[in-house]
């Protein structure tokens, strides 16, 4: 049963366990059992390879929020839950814990419901008018005195406003000016919550040791960019410290999906430099709250935007990818705080030369040459092997292709036995992108919502699946029921694991094998191709790379800056590690370069990377 969030004043023993590392590092048998469940038999299932930068970052020791971005629904604070290892309580919308399985989950992970006033939106009675630049609004046939109360929202559109008084029943007057006229439009009335309790539990759980997970955009949503923060994670840091927490710390963290709903695909998190809520801060904010809290958001938005990529949409974010791959060197292989470092870089260049037609063209061409390679089904890995023709390469081929005929025997059969699996998890998973997509107005296409309902299909039908198939074998076998209970709980979860090895490498062998009959086997698919991507690929690598050195003496001030920020980065995780015990010696010594730099400008050299914020992050 889950352990219920502690009611109890702040007392003396409240304050012991967040500064013993032995009791703020403690949890429960059973959040632990949930969270390595999770770990190993939901997120290394669906995902092929999670990387984590930063992990060393992750305070041991008293109240902490982490607020992250939210492009995936309930898989989010399920990759968080799993890496964080301290207890880690996610805000939940309250509708989220009716849900038979994530509402089990979420308690048993003690999750705290809260009550979102778009969840509780009604359609207004009558309609609307509101004029650009005034915060009057007026109404017809509406019965504002009933439906409206201070605090509450009027949602005309995509807008919002927020209701400061009521007229009358025609008539109430919003906090700010309208930026768009409306008239005679339907509308929705979002009612005002309380979240008294809410703010409440949290104070207590930071009070006593736990953490909190927080997504201050609001709610999932499958845009590039953040949206707007919400003010929750300020008020909840802050109203904590004045209740008697210790200094409240904050984490920014980001989530990278290369393939957000895609099965084995790839996560880079990113744990970005916890921050201190401030003393000043707090001593504003028992006089001016308001001005409190702009004041911390400012400072939380600016945190998370440094662990996001940059990309303004899912296009360009696709070109930074492809730029890096270009640019990056043959036979390196980059780490992932390469990766996303890479990736950074090249979106501040972006935004620095929003206007320089050096940058647009260049985008505009790798944009072309990512379409072109997704009409042709290819990836840019492949187009740079079909480059090398060498021995190695053929040999590598050859092999790809054995262990092709080798690895069939045991992906075909999985392969068929996991189609009932992969057919009703899809289905599904497409109906409630649909009903998602329907019922918001931050979506594009929904896409946040398939890899939750994909995980939450398979954790209730492949249990039953598999009971399903032991039940066949045993009968068809005429075995006794402890053989049943063999292959239920032990032969079938060593089939699972096995052929999923096996079809992880046989999807890899295949790429391979396609693309190098493509560009070697047929004369002329392979004369389209080298003139259409290879030709292509040559050209566009020259301008990257020649670009990157033409801007890197123009973007030096702000590669300057980002030095001194790693710097300060690597002292702290120095001393954090040393202060462990972890870390032996001088604290002025940086540890060497995990993965070695490009010898090219974006990136500093090996021999560079103690001086320049290259740094081995300790998981």
């Amino acid at each position: 049963r889950a352990r219920q969030a502690p009611t109890a004043p702040y007392t003396a023993s409240a304050r012991a366990r967040q500064l013993d590392p032995a009791c703020a590092c403690d949890m429960s048998l059973g959040y632990s059992i949930i969270r390595q469940f999770l770990r190993h038999f939901v997120v290394d299932v669906f995902f092929r390879q999670v990387d984590i930068v930063g992990g060393a970052r992750i305070p041991k020791t008293g109240p902490v929020i982490f607020v992250a971005n939210h492009n995936n629904q309930f898989v989010d604070p399920i990759m968080l839950i799993a890496h964080i290892n301290r207890v880690l309580r996610f805000l939940i919308a309250a509708k989220s814990l009716h849900r038979r399985v994530i509402g089990s989950l979420a308690r048993m992970l003690r999750a705290i419901g809260v009550q979102r006033p778009q969840d509780l939106a009604r359609k207004g009675v009558g309609t609307v008018s509101a004029e650009e630049g005034s915060v009057i609004i007026t109404g017809e046939g509406t019965s504002f005195t009933k439906d409206l109360q201070p605090g509450a929202k009027i949602k005309i559109g995509d807008a919002e406003h927020s209701v400061k008084s009521v007229e009358s029943d025609t008539q109430c007057i919003a906090t700010a000016a309208a930026r768009c006229t409306a008239k005679g439009a339907a509308y929705k009335v979002l009612p005002r919550v309380d979240q008294s309790a809410m703010y409440n539990q949290v104070h207590q759980a930071l009070m006593s040791g736990d953490c909190i997970g927080i997504f201050p955009e609001g709610g999932s949503h499958d845009q590039a960019s953040m949206l707007e923060l919400k003010p929750g994670v300020a008020i909840m840091a802050l109203g904590a410290m004045q209740a008697g927490a210790d200094t409240v710390q904050i984490v920014p963290c980001g989530l990278n999906y290369f393939d957000p709903h895609a099965f084995r695909s790839r996560v880079i998190i990113e744990f970005g430099e916890p921050f201190e809520v401030p003393q000043a801060t707090l001593e504003l904010y028992r006089t001016n709250k308001r001005a409190a809290v702009a004041e911390l958001m400012t400072t939380v938005d600016d945190a998370m935007h440094s662990v996001m990529p940059g990309a303004q949409n899912w296009e360009e974010l696709q070109s930074f990818l492809t730029m890096r791959a270009l640019y990056k060197t043959r036979g390196k292989i980059m780490s992932a705080e390469e990766t996303l470092k890479m990736n950074k870089m090249f979106a501040l260049s972006r935004k620095r030369l929003l206007d320089d037609t050096r940058m647009s063209g260049l985008m505009d061409e790798v944009h072309e040459y990512v379409e072109l390679l997704r009409a042709a089904g290819l990836r840019d890995r492949d187009v740079r092997l079909s480059l090398v023709r060498d021995t190695r390469q053929i040999l590598l081929t050859v092999s790809a292709a054995v262990q092709l005929i080798l690895l069939s025997p045991i992906t075909i059969p999985v392969f068929i036995l996991f189609l009932p699996v992969s057919i009703l998890t899809r289905t599904l998973a497409e109906r409630e992108r649909r009903t998602a997509l329907a019922n918001s107005t931050v979506k594009l296409t929904g896409a946040d919502v398939v890899a939750s309902y994909k995980l939450i299909v398979g954790m209730v039908f492949v249990p039953l699946y598999n009971m399903t198939l032991a039940i066949l074998v045993t009968l068809y076998l005429h075995l006794d029921f402890l053989w049943f209970l063999f292959i239920y709980f032990v032969g079938l979860l060593i089939v699972w694991y096995i052929g999923l090895l096996a079809c992880d490498r046989s999807v890899r062998c295949w790429r391979r094998v396609r693309a190098m009959l493509l560009f070697w086997g047929c004369a002329s698919t392979a004369t389209i191709l080298q003139q259409f991507l290879v030709e292509r690929r040559k050209a566009l690598q020259e301008k990257v790379r020649a670009f990157v050195k033409e801007i890197a003496p123009e973007m030096s001030q702000d590669l300057e800056e980002q030095k001194h920020i790693q710097a300060r980065t690597i002292t702290c995780d120095i001393e954090r590690l040393q202060s462990e015990g972890v870390l032996p010696g001088n604290p002025g010594v940086a540890p060497g370069n995990g993965g070695g730099g490009l010898e090219e400008p974006l990136l500093p050299k090996a021999d560079e990377a103690a001086s320049e914020g290259n740094y081995c992050v300790v998981q």
